[in-house]
């Protein structure tokens, strides 16, 4: 009897040591994040850590903010280049005009996904140097055409393909340079979007005067050419921290000649960070519920971007406004547009207050802005109400990518952000000529801006209901 129960306490006692040591086993493998021990000890500053948020970092987001004043310039000033064409090309037709014009906007949104993959798979610096040869080698191919049909394929298809490479790449890079500083330097960088807007004629209008259409292009694909030298400044952010270690390794080494004591590195000697492996396509997204959020967000804002500034003018020229004054009206807009993101990245930055709770007031109060911008015939308070609906549009691009970036991991930008670009993209073939269709059979602009306004208001109801999303799907998400 002795003998047996001394057998029962310690097979107890194993059975205790085996599901001990099987819990242990699952702690380790990741099934939980938990453990009866207490947190793990803090992870100790990687040299990848302290490359971060500084130094190297901030020259990557200069060079970025130069190549979106330049790309930038172009899309947001297209309107002024196409004046241009229909002067070189008198009897160009409207339907012709409005192929270029979907080309190169649905081409620089649609496109994203696979251009985003393509920066997973080859880099961001070869993506975005192979979009920069579609531009240069688009307006260089125009000089030869002879047709406005043949400047639909140069002027938009090559240049929205060119501009969509150059612009995920940069989107892809941004979260590898940035953790703690990431909402200020998205935007400083989407910053040069609507100050190159306000810039480009200034610097068009004058050459295309001297030296006419065609030598004006070959100007301008010599400008996109030299872009490509600011392109070879963003490094790759790994190769940024192997030149960090080899330096760090060569100090060590001089520090060290004087005893005749040389070291090297090894991987265990040296603390680097295991990188999370980004993904291509993750079409997971769409069963994701705050993921669907921000889908319903972008179908309701693409009807008002990016044509609503095209309706503002002409609802300005149709109340009235002389040329001078439209084109103040959208100088002023893109200059707004640029200083608001600037001043939302720093906020964001002090942690004022959270990002989703910003995007959302910035969309809803641009919509009742957006409505009211007919309301009036006056300059001074059409230019006021247009100053609101920028509010929604800097609001938008300065803080989406970060939001994604906070809810979906830096190593998924390229999808989380693709698929919601290419969704734009395939709306800006369908928003704009409904909208002027409208106007067309109503005879008023009322009804167009109304529908805008409505669209950009819910996109931002869409964005406030993520935490009762969250909740109602049981997901623990933390809305920064």
């Amino acid at each position: 009897m002795e003998n047996k129960q001394k057998f029962l306490a310690v097979d107890s006692k194993a059975f205790e040591g085996d599901a001990e040591n099987e819990k242990k086993k699952s702690w380790s493998e990741g099934d939980l994040v938990l453990s009866e021990v207490g947190p793990p000890p803090p992870r100790r500053a990687t040299i990848a850590d302290e490359l971060r948020d500084k130094g190297y970092a901030w020259l990557v987001v200069a060079v970025m903010f130069i190549l979106n004043v330049i790309t930038a310039g172009y899309m947001k000033s297209f309107g002024v280049i196409y004046n241009a064409i229909e002067i070189a090309y008198p009897h160009t037709s409207a339907t012709a005009g409005g192929v270029m014009v979907a080309l190169l906007s649905g081409c620089r949104n649609f496109l994203t996904p696979a251009f985003g993959a393509a920066s997973v798979h080859f880099g961001a610096r070869p993506v975005m140097m192979f979009g920069i040869v579609l531009c240069s080698g688009g307006l260089f191919a125009s000089f030869f055409c002879e047709s406005v049909a043949s400047l639909a394929l140069t002027l938009g298809a090559m240049m929205g393909a060119g501009m969509c490479a150059e612009g995920i790449g940069q989107v892809v890079v941004m979260p590898e340079y940035f953790r703690n500083k990431k909402e200020l330097a998205n935007s400083i960088r989407v910053a040069g979007h609507p100050l190159g807007g306000a810039a480009f004629p200034f610097f068009f209008v004058p050459i295309f005067e001297h030296f006419g259409l065609k030598l004006t292009f070959i100007i301008l694909s010599a400008l996109f050419a030299q872009l490509g030298v600011f392109v070879f400044l963003i490094r790759p952010f790994s190769v940024h921290v192997k030149m960090a270690e080899v330096k760090k390794l060569r100090r060590e080494n001089a520090s060290r000649r004087s005893s005749n004591y040389q070291i090297t590195m090894t991987d265990d000697e040296v603390l680097q960070e295991k990188p999370i492996k980004a993904k291509k396509l993750d079409l997971k997204l769409f069963s994701n519920p705050i993921y669907l959020t921000h889908i319903c967000a972008i179908v309701g804002l693409s009807a008002a971007l990016p044509h609503a500034h095209y309706f503002v003018a002409v609802y300005g020229k149709s109340i009235g406004f002389t040329l001078e004054q439209n084109s103040i009206l959208l100088a002023y807009q893109s200059v707004f547009d640029g200083v608001t993101r600037l001043i939302l990245g720093y906020v964001l930055d002090r942690r004022v207050f959270k990002k989703t709770h910003c995007l959302a007031t910035c969309l809803i109060v641009a919509g009742i802005g957006t409505t009211a911008i007919p309301a009036s015939t006056d300059f001074w308070v059409v230019l006021f109400n247009f100053s609101i609906f920028s509010i929604g549009s800097s609001g938008y691009f300065a803080i989406i990518n970060v939001i994604l970036i906070d809810q979906f991991g830096g190593h998924n930008v390229a999808s989380s952000w693709g698929f919601i670009r290419m969704i734009q993209g395939a709306l800006n073939f369908i928003y704009p000529p409904l909208l002027g269709y409208l106007m067309d059979v109503t005879g008023s602009c009322v009804l167009t801006f109304i529908i805008m306004g409505i669209g950009m208001s819910c996109a931002g109801l869409f964005i406030a209901s993520q935490p009762l999303v969250a909740r109602a799907a049981k997901i623990d998400m933390t809305f920064y």
